[in-house]
């Protein structure tokens, strides 16, 4: 094989293990012709969607394009972290320069175009797009900024990245599921707490009041008494223009705050050191019927309480 087929090789093979690890790009190399090196490790949690890779290569642009959207079923959420250069990304009409000590958030339903003149390292947690959305509302305006990893709860989520790697052979594939979890979370913190999209967005005063009301439902959530009326008190509002806020979200007051407890309550399920009962755990998240907690989960989520915990007890 001469050193030009190599080269295509090379380049092809690269250009595999890039979309069956994230989702299909396409893959520019610009004009050298010469060979191409990367390396790329994977750490996959089991069926939930989430993957933690670390990826080094030569410089390289990757492009998602409309047909690529269509044809995917799936839609996932990349956090890249670069760590020897910069990297640019453009997404939604702007484009962003990332550079070491920061992350980004690429919307993978959404075309855009990702690159780097040099050679890079970085790690990308990919984030199915269910899973960030029942984390963190309209997710998608985070592809327009670049977020700190030098400080505070940026740093800590991507040095808990760095942990999720270290230790997941030590962990079972249960455990795996949650450590991805966890990394989501702190995730969703960092992210909610940027006041840049506040700022940015056209509605300052609806935006503002919806994420007040959103993280006092979350310290609400195991309080039976919880109901629209006590969040538009709490919040200076009335009780028809918190409605009104919330017809602009696809959910109701009342569908949100139980989203939001079966959310909670299947997260203290796939916890393996969470020794308490289902009926406890229904009652811990608000729910003042076990009936009416286990009939909601099972709408929710396709199965049973019961047989979530046995999944998560035999992995």
């Amino acid at each position: 094989m001469t050193l030009e087929a190599q080269a295509i090789e090379a380049r092809d093979q690269w250009s595999r293990m890039v979309s069956t690890t994230y989702f299909p790009l396409t893959l520019n190399y610009g004009d050298d012709q010469g060979g191409f090196q990367g390396s790329l490790k994977v750490w996959k949690a089991d069926n939930d969607g989430f993957s933690l890779s670390r990826l080094c290569s030569d410089r390289l642009e990757y492009a998602r394009n409309e047909t690529q959207i269509a044809d995917d079923s799936e839609s996932s959420f990349l956090v890249t972290i670069p760590q020897h250069t910069s990297v640019y990304f453009d997404q939604h009409g702007r484009t962003l320069r990332c550079r070491p000590g920061g992350f980004i958030v690429e919307q993978g339903d959404a075309p855009y175009r990702f690159g780097y003149e040099h050679r890079n390292a970085m790690w990308v947690f990919k984030v199915p797009g269910e899973a960030m959305q029942h984390r963190v509302r309209r997710p998608e305006r985070y592809s327009q900024h670049c977020f700190d990893a030098e400080r505070g709860m940026g740093r800590a989520f991507v040095e808990f990245l760095m942990i999720c790697a270290e230790r997941y052979e030590e962990c079972s594939p249960g455990d795996r599921n949650r450590l991805f979890e966890q990394a989501l979370g702190m995730l969703s913190l960092v992210l909610e707490q940027d006041e840049r999209v506040l700022n940015s967005e056209q509605s300052h005063l609806k935006t503002a009041h919806l994420m007040r009301i959103e993280r006092f439902i979350a310290s609400q959530l195991g309080n039976p008494e919880l109901d629209p009326a006590l969040v538009a008190a709490h919040s200076g509002i009335s009780l028809r223009y918190l409605h009104k806020l919330f017809s602009e979200t696809g959910h109701t007051v009342n569908e949100w705050i139980r989203r939001q407890r079966l959310e909670a309550a299947r997260r203290d399920l796939c916890d393996a050191a969470c020794g308490i009962t289902i009926g406890e755990i229904a009652y811990r998240w608000g729910f003042s019927d076990q009936a009416q907690f286990c009939r909601a989960f099972r709408r929710h989520f396709g199965c049973s309480a019961s047989e979530m915990r046995r999944r998560i007890l035999i992995d």
